[in-house]
């Protein structure tokens, strides 16, 4: 653009070019600028491509560092979905100087991974709910436990007691049905013995929300597997490519 400002200003100056090459001039430098353009617009296009290419497995990876402990909080995971959704949209605009059937066919493949993206909110929703429940319910579990004055006790209840906070450790870094069991079975034998009746009724609560909730970050991986964004992805990479190829 700064040559076409220069020789604009060739011209207005009074050293004017000859009318034909003045016109080739400008034809030049405007299809220059065009393909600089385009090109810059391919190479977006293509970035957006490899990043929703890679995100249902990135979210998955996010999702097993929230169930193993590994992070602490749900920032990383509900960013990797933003980043999908982003880029989902972008592709949604391919360069103009596709041909308008070409355009229709890469831009209809683009909605339906749009589509299929937004469709992982609800799981992810689910999978955070009922993280943040199983954290919260091993917690008070193991509070309840330990916090239990140990003084008189016999060494029966010490050692059920003993028990729970191990098989509640091992459940928060490994929610498999293995662990699931074994927290499962030793809260069976705490609630067996005679304990305070409080706590008694508190360890049952907790025990309900782990039941009811334990199954669910699984399932919800189930469904992510289950998507379709990487099928869609990839398919409108190769309608995208191939369009380009023969422009």
């Amino acid at each position: 653009m700064n040559r076409l400002l220069f020789f604009v200003s060739y011209y207005r100056t009074g050293l004017t070019l000859p009318a034909w090459l003045l016109t080739f001039l400008l034809a030049f430098l405007f299809a220059s600028q065009t393909s600089a353009e385009t090109s810059s617009h391919h190479d977006a296009y293509l970035d957006a491509l490899g990043k929703v290419l890679v995100a249902q497995q990135r979210i998955a990876a996010e999702m097993d560092n929230i169930g193993n402990g590994t992070v602490a909080h749900y920032d990383f995971l509900q960013h990797e979905h933003i980043e999908l959704l982003r880029h989902a949209r972008a592709l949604r605009h391919p360069p103009i100087h596709l041909t308008a059937s070409k355009r229709d066919s890469v831009k209809a493949q683009a909605d339906v991974l749009l589509q299929a993206a937004e469709s992982l909110e609800l799981m992810i929703a689910d999978f955070l709910r009922a993280q943040a429940l199983l954290r919260s319910a091993v917690s008070n579990v193991m509070d309840l436990v330990i916090t239990q004055p140990a003084q008189g006790l016999v060494p029966e209840i010490l050692d059920h007691r003993q028990q729970v906070v191990l098989a509640a450790r091992d459940f928060q870094m490994d929610n498999t049905p293995e662990t699931f069991s074994s927290l499962d079975s030793a809260l069976d034998r705490v609630l067996s013995l005679k304990i305070e009746s409080a706590q008694h009724k508190e360890l049952l609560v907790q025990q309900t929300l782990i039941r009811n909730n334990a199954d669910k970050p699984a399932s919800a991986m189930r469904r992510l597997a289950e998507s379709d964004v990487l099928l869609y992805a990839q398919s409108l990479q190769a309608t995208y490519l191939a369009a380009m190829a023969h422009d």
